[in-house]
């Protein structure tokens, strides 16, 4: 049985962490592998103490530390075979757990990753934004993230994308798709 640690950081997408945190659970449930959710905080309070218990998430708090060197804290945190960095602006859809054990064991990829265009947001919004690629979600063996050493803890944006041209670098098998074509065809 595979473990997987879905990793969040709070500063993005705040005001969707409950309706986020119950889609992992709800696709947890039919779920063979072991799951855990780590929820990356700023500062304590009483909201995230509140959706942390009732969606069965561990909190961790790391005040001002850039976005990257936060993910690789917490990443240290977990023993999990796979870590599943997720932006939580993103919705989740039905059996997307089940996908990435499809892609990670079975299909032999070594990294899966969910990429867009442009950012998430208001369309006058993203005209004050420039365009570029983005990656919301990002899952890998562990193994992957360790020989790359993980995040530029330097970085606040394009932490992601920065990884994910470390992973092709050296040569890791990456599956890379828009959310969310994927689970039909390859990409």
């Amino acid at each position: 049985m595979n473990s997987y640690s879905v990793i969040i950081d709070s500063r993005r997408g705040y005001f969707r962490l409950a309706r986020f945190l119950a889609a992992i659970e709800q696709n947890a449930q039919g779920f063979a592998g072991r799951l855990e959710t780590w929820l990356v905080i700023d500062k304590p309070r009483n909201r995230m103490d509140q959706l942390a218990e009732a969606h069965g998430a561990r909190q961790l708090l790391l005040p001002s530390q850039p976005h990257g060197k936060r993910l690789n804290i917490a990443s240290n945190h977990s023993q999990a075979d796979v870590l599943v960095f997720i932006d939580p602006v993103i919705d989740l859809p039905p059996g997307w757990l089940d996908f990435l054990e499809q892609t990670l064991f079975h299909q032999h990829w070594d990294v899966t990753a969910l990429v867009t265009e442009g950012w998430f947001a208001t369309h006058w919004l993203q005209r004050l934004h420039r365009p570029g690629v983005r990656v919301p979600m990002l899952a890998m063996r562990r193994i992957w993230f360790e020989r790359v050493g993980g995040f530029d803890p330097e970085l606040e944006g394009g932490a992601e994308q920065d990884l994910l041209n470390r992973l092709r670098a050296c040569h890791a098998r990456v599956l890379q798709r828009k959310p969310w074509e994927g689970q039909r065809s390859a990409g």
